[in-house]
């Protein structure tokens, strides 16, 4: 499960996070808009990560869950029924950028412009799952070997089998964990999906099958990062050996 709302404060583990958090926001409302966001600050130009390593050893997370509109009335944007704490009225924003418009006077960052922020950021991620085509079996395969890399190495050092869990499993690894497969794994993965649906003819016939059990674990990885999914077929070790193969 994740915390109610990981981001609020600038907290040394998620766990406190917890604790200090007097926030209502459902956990699928999270997931939501830190996927969407690819867990980046959403102020253009910004992009800041929202998680960072100021102790190599603890991860922090400093993402912070900015309501468009202010849940009291008198807050900023406020209104008189105050705002929801629902996806729709929130906006993933680094610490900086989250004083700065709450900070600011009244009518310098009215809610229209936080929700075109929010948007025109989640489109950018939208489009960069957009894939070329490729001229040959050797740049297609760089291509996702490079995706393959970097979701092996945050499995490494995220993942519940990771040195870090073994070693403290009262650490933040878990927490950070959750995250990570929302802002990097199952975007990775839907790159390497649109890379094969783009480029499925550069595969031998017999090498698509891998193909596309590699597509069926990562929808149902994606499905169970929102929903617990009984079932969701592992890593097919035959993809990657597609792939090194081609490269």
């Amino acid at each position: 499960m994740l915390p109610s709302c990981p981001w609020h404060g600038q907290q040394k583990a998620v766990s406190r996070a917890t604790r200090v958090s007097t926030m209502a926001i459902s956990e699928k409302d999270i997931k939501k808009l830190w996927g969407l966001a690819a867990g980046r600050c959403s102020k253009p130009g910004c992009e800041e990560e929202c998680i960072t390593f100021l102790d190599p050893d603890d991860p922090t997370v400093i993402g912070e869950m900015a309501h468009v509109i202010a849940r009291k009335p008198d807050g900023p944007r406020g209104v008189p029924d105050g705002g929801d704490d629902t996806y729709e009225n929130l906006i993933l924003l680094c610490p900086t950028h989250h004083r700065q418009v709450d900070k600011a006077h009244e009518g310098v960052y009215p809610a229209t412009a936080l929700h075109r922020w929010k948007q025109r950021h989640e489109e950018r991620v939208r489009q960069s799952f957009l894939s070329p085509r490729y001229s040959d079996r050797t740049q297609l395969a760089g291509a996702i070997k490079r995706l393959l890399i970097k979701n092996k190495a945050t499995w490494q050092q995220y993942g519940p089998e990771s040195e870090e869990a073994k070693r403290n499993p009262l650490s933040n690894s878990h927490e950070v964990w959750e995250l990570r497969k929302l802002d990097t794994i199952v975007p990775n993965n839907r790159k390497i999906i649109r890379i094969v649906e783009q480029n499925q003819d550069l595969f031998e016939v017999n090498d698509f099958q891998s193909c596309m059990q590699f597509v069926q674990h990562a929808e149902g990885f994606e499905r169970n990062c929102y929903v617990r999914t009984e079932g969701v077929p592992r890593f097919p070790k035959a993809f990657e050996e597609v792939i090194d193969r081609y490269a």
